[in-house]
C-alpha cells in the first residue's frame, strides 16, 4: 500500500486560465463567495456612449463551470461596498445615477433583504470593507456622486454583523477611495487608491496599517507605483495587491509584507485589469468583473493556476 500523500498544492499565480464569461460585464460591482458560488450583484456597464446602472445578481458555480442569475438588487445599484460573511453577502453603500447611498442589504437564502440595522452613518461608495476579529470595519469612499471627488472621506467606521457602525479613528494622509484592504498579521492594511486633485484625482502609494485594538493607524512603506482600483486578497498567509490602473491597466500581482511593506511580484495576469474582484475558493483564485479599458468591461472569468510542492 502506497502511503498517503504529503504533496502540498499552492496557488500559482503566473498560470492563468479562461471559464465561463460573465454573462452581462460590468464593473462597481458588490462580490462575495457564497455557499461555493461567486456572486456578482449590480455594478455598471456602458452601451452606445452612456452609463447604465444594473440591479442584476449571478452566481458562478466554479465546479459545473457555470454562470446563472439568481434574485435581483432592490434597487440599481454600483460602487458598493460589499463582504461575504457567514454564509450571506452584505452590500453596503454605493449608488446609481445620483449621489450615494447609505443603505444596507443582506444576500441570504437566495433573496435579498434590507438590513436596517446597519444602515450607514452617512452615504458612501466607492468605500473599502474588510473582516477582522467577528466585526466589519468600512474605509473611506465618497459621500456625493460618483464624480464628485471632492466628496472623499478619510472615515473609518466598524460594526459587528447586525449591529450599529461606529466611529474609529479617521485614516491618516489624504483623504482616499479605490484603496485595497487586508487583514492580516492582526492588523488591518489599507493600500494605495486615490484622492482628488484639481478636479480629478491622484493615484496613492502609500501602505498603512491599522491596529483594531488601539484603535490607531501606523505607516507601512510605499509601493513602487501609486495605483487605484487595486484588489486586496489575502491568501495562504500573505496579502496580495492585484491589478489596478496607474497609468495603464496594471498586470502585476505584488505581495505586500505586512510588517514592512516591502512589495515583491507574485505573479501577472493575463491581461491589464481593474476593480476586478478576486476571489479565493480552494488552492485557486478567481477574478471576475471589473475594467480592461477606458469605458470597457471585462467580461472574462479567469482563474489562477495550481502547483502541487
Amino acid at each position: 500500500m502506497n502511503p498517503p500523500s504529503t504533496a502540498r498544492t499552492t496557488i500559482d499565480l503566473f498560470a492563468w486560465r479562461e471559464r465561463a464569461p460573465l454573462p452581462l460585464p460590468r464593473a462597481g460591482c458588490a462580490t462575495g463567495v457564497v455557499a461555493g458560488r461567486i456572486l456578482v450583484a449590480g455594478g455598471t456597464y456602458w452601451r452606445d456612449g452612456k452609463k447604465f446602472w444594473s440591479e442584476r445578481t449571478d452566481a458562478f458555480d466554479p465546479l459545473t463551470n457555470r454562470w446563472y442569475s439568481v434574485a435581483p438588487l432592490p434597487q440599481p445599484r454600483g460602487d458598493a461596498a460589499a463582504l461575504a460573511h457567514a454564509g450571506a453577502l452584505y452590500v453596503f453603500g454605493g449608488g446609481a445615477d445620483g449621489a450615494a447611498e447609505s443603505s444596507a442589504w443582506i444576500f441570504q437564502h437566495d433573496s435579498w433583504h434590507a438590513l436596517l440595522a446597519m444602515k450607514l452613518p452617512a452615504p458612501r461608495r466607492s468605500a473599502a470593507i474588510v473582516a477582522f476579529g467577528g466585526a466589519m470595519y468600512l474605509l473611506g469612499g465618497l459621500s456625493g456622486t460618483g464624480t464628485d471627488f471632492a466628496s472623499a472621506t478619510p472615515t473609518l467606521w466598524a460594526a459587528k454583523p447586525g449591529h450599529a457602525w461606529e466611529a474609529r479613528a479617521p485614516m491618516p494622509g489624504p483623504v482616499r477611495f479605490g484603496a485595497a484592504v487586508g487583514a492580516l498579521a492582526g492588523r488591518i492594511v489599507v493600500v494605495g487608491g486615490c484622492t482628488p486633485e484639481k478636479g480629478s484625482v491622484r493615484n496613492l502609494d502609500e501602505i498603512f496599517a491599522y491596529d483594531p485594538a488601539a484603535d490607531a493607524w501606523s505607516a507601512l512603506g510605499r509601493l513602487p507605483v501609486p495605483v487605484r482600483g487595486a484588489c486586496g486578497l489575502v491568501a495562504e498567509g500573505r496579502f496580495l495587491l492585484i491589478g489596478g490602473y496607474t497609468d495603464k491597466f496594471e498586470t502585476t500581482i505584488f505581495s505586500l509584507d505586512p510588517q514592512s511593506g516591502a512589495a515583491s511580484v507574485a505573479g501577472r495576469l493575463p491581461t491589464g485589469l481593474a476593480d476586478t474582484r478576486f476571489q479565493q475558493l480552494g488552492a485557486h483564485v478567481i477574478g471576475v468583473s471589473g475594467e480592461n479599458g477606458i469605458k470597457m468591461r471585462f467580461a472574462g472569468t479567469i482563474e489562477s493556476g495550481a502547483t502541487a510542492s
